[in-house]
């Protein structure tokens, strides 16, 4: 986690909000500086933080997994730069392991989540789209229409690589064009 002093002005809003949370969850890491942070227009929302997470310190496609490498995939064939982008999990702090897997989220982890979303949302005011990755994620789309109903909520496979490597047809869906059309579409119309 950087230090409140030495925090751009782009993430220091939301680090903040890790911050808050962290107090109340545990282990949150920070957002990824090298996004756009409260600039920008597509919020990325994954499941839970990964171990990577750990040794970097923030929620980041740079993050050293097959994961983020997907992630990145995916983003890069968006017409969006990376200052467009923030990455995000839906449940945002680290879940104890669970027999050498990462834990899941219980209930309980997504309730709450859900109740910390619309504070995140008020931060982002520049968001149009928000792609859920995951069932994790996607099971906050209720929450998301309560809180900001003017957004474009766009459903995907979570990138993780065993996920893809188990069905073609979510790596079609993650790597077609079907989704970053959609999402194209979702941009321009709302800059439109």
């Amino acid at each position: 986690m950087m230090a409140p002093d030495r925090q751009p002005a782009h993430v220091a809003p939301l680090n903040r909000f890790a911050a808050v949370l962290r107090a109340r969850h545990g282990d949150v890491p920070d957002f990824d500086p090298l996004d756009g942070g409260i600039a920008a227009r597509l919020l990325v929302l994954l499941e839970t933080p990964g171990p990577a997470s750990v040794s970097t310190g923030t929620t980041s496609r740079d993050n050293p997994t097959g994961t983020a490498r997907n992630l990145t995939r995916f983003l890069d064939g968006l017409p969006l730069s990376r200052w467009d982008t923030v990455i995000w999990n839906a449940v945002p702090w680290r879940l104890p392991r669970r027999g050498g897997k990462l834990g899941r989220p219980t209930r309980m982890d997504i309730e709450a989540a859900a109740r910390d979303l619309p504070a995140l949302l008020a931060l982002l005011p520049r968001v149009q789209v928000v792609v859920l990755a995951g069932r994790v994620a996607q099971s906050l789309r209720p929450a998301l229409d309560a809180a900001r109903p003017d957004l474009t909520v766009i459903a995907i496979p979570h990138p993780s690589p065993t996920h893809l490597a188990a069905s073609p047809a979510a790596r079609e869906r993650l790597f077609g064009e079907a989704s970053r059309r959609e999402i194209a579409v979702a941009i321009a119309d709302e800059a439109g």
